[in-house]
């Protein structure tokens, strides 16, 4: 009996540090994952008026009108509004004639309308502008 009750202190004590070890470990990452997720979304809808990605003097906003909230258009081709993007990826895109991720999709468009230089994979910019790509809800309209 002495051993079972010895064991589960010591299971006790183990959980108690490994929680602990665990907190300051997150305090040492910063903030919390939803402050870090409302960030990147800012920081998406910051580039996606931002020229310095591409050379043609256009932006995200160019094509996709109102923070793709609304109908946009890119030479006569329409672009519809973006409801809930996320899910619907990976899937076929026109403009590239094939199936694109979202990250892709990103890319295709710093590097053919914006003619900019694809950021890396890792790049936080194109991982700020696909999560707020991700992020956008139809506008609905007011009657």
């Amino acid at each position: 009996m002495k051993k079972a009750i010895t064991l589960i202190l010591a299971i006790l004590i183990l959980a108690f540090f490994v929680y602990a070890y665990g907190q300051k470990e997150a305090a040492k990452m910063g903030a919390n994952p939803a402050d870090l997720m409302a960030k990147s979304i800012d920081n998406g809808k910051m580039l996606f008026s931002d020229t310095s990605l591409g050379t043609s003097g256009l932006t995200c906003n160019s094509c996709h009108w109102e923070g793709g909230t609304k109908e946009g258009k890119f030479d006569d081709t329409v672009i519809p509004a973006w409801d809930n993007l996320a899910p619907k990826y990976p899937r076929y895109f026109k403009m590239a004639d094939r199936v694109y991720t979202l990250e892709q999709v990103v890319q295709f468009c710093i590097v053919n309308p914006l003619k900019g230089k694809p950021l890396e994979w890792d790049d936080q910019k194109l991982t700020d502008l696909t999560a707020y790509c991700a992020s956008v809800k139809k506008t609905m309209e007011k009657k």
